[in-house]
């Protein structure tokens, strides 16, 4: 039995040892495996991290490249309106030229208007007191603004941008040299209009003529106006100071397109402006077009010599 015991002993002892050689490689081996899984869930973040830092520098590469082209893109339109803009100067500049050597042209030659297009449109050979060539000009304060409207436009390779350009008609100034060729003509908004001119000289008004595109050629008879007015305005006086001088209506229906009206014989004093009243035109309801005023009279000719009071000689 004490031989058994002693056995039981030395095999516990060593169950003990194993045992506990056992257990301390368990520990270690856990340590080591916890601290793998550790190293390897930071490893897996910072590759998972690394991957969100490349895909927001892609982010910002394509934000970067998208704001160049955005730049690039508005460089070109604001070009491109600056291009439009000098484009549209140039081509009101080439038109007044074109139609003040027309004009010109037709005069040197004695006739009225100077293309082929509006035979037939003669202008009653009286002196015209309202020739821009002859000094007549237009009194802005007194005269109605002149027809215009915007024009927006949405580029396609930017749709969110906006241009608008704004397209306006003839100066008033046309009314008084005009050689009644289509499109060549003053428009202001709506059936009602004013204009009002600085004559070249002091006269007694005796009547006025009235010249429109001939109806073959309008693409709008309907824009000539119909009823009328004119008025003497004194500029030396403090007051609303008007005289009726006469009144009558333009017909589109008759064959001649340049018409003439004169003033009732009665002894008015002389006059340096005349206001022009457009009451209504013949149907359209958005703008008026006046082509040519001329005004007719009488006027003290003096020939003691030039008077340095008219700044055209003629």
């Amino acid at each position: 039995m004490s031989i058994d015991a002693s056995s039981a002993g030395t095999i516990g002892k060593k169950a003990a040892i194993g045992w506990k050689c056992l257990r301390q490689r368990w520990c270690s081996i856990s340590a080591v495996l916890i601290v793998s899984l550790f190293f390897t869930i930071i490893i897996r973040k910072q590759s998972s991290l690394n991957e969100k830092i490349i895909l927001l520098n892609q982010r910002l590469q394509g934000l970067e490249d998208l704001g160049l082209k955005t730049v690039d893109e508005i460089n070109y339109l604001i070009g491109s309106t600056k291009d439009v803009v000098k484009r549209t100067e140039f081509e009101e500049g080439l038109l007044q030229v074109e139609h003040r050597w027309q004009i010109i042209y037709s005069q040197e030659n004695h006739g009225f208007p100077a293309k082929d297009e509006c035979k037939g449109s003669t202008i009653y050979p009286k002196k015209d007191f309202a020739s821009y060539y002859a000094g007549a000009s237009i009194v802005e304060n007194l005269t109605s603004p002149t027809w215009s409207y915007e024009l927006e436009t949405h580029p396609s390779k930017f749709p969110f941008y906006k241009n608008i350009q704004k397209i306006s008609g003839s100066p008033p100034l046309t009314v008084l040299l005009s050689d009644l060729n289509l499109g060549v003509c003053w428009p202001f908004h709506g059936t009602t209009g004013q204009i009002s001119i600085q004559l070249s000289r002091t006269i007694w008004v005796e009547g006025i003529t009235i010249g429109h595109v001939s109806r073959s050629l309008a693409y709008d008879i309907r824009t000539a106006p119909k009823q009328f007015e004119l008025w003497g305005l004194d500029p030396s006086s403090h007051e609303d100071d008007e005289n009726l001088l006469l009144e009558g209506t333009y017909s589109i229906d008759g064959l001649e397109n340049v018409q003439q009206f004169l003033a009732p014989k009665i002894d008015l004093q002389p006059y340096s402006q005349v206001l022009f009243k457009i009451k209504s035109n013949h149907g359209n309801p958005d703008l008026t077009c006046l082509y040519r005023v001329q005004v007719h009279g009488k006027w003290e000719d003096k020939h003691e010599g030039y008077s340095s009071n008219h700044m055209t000689p003629t």
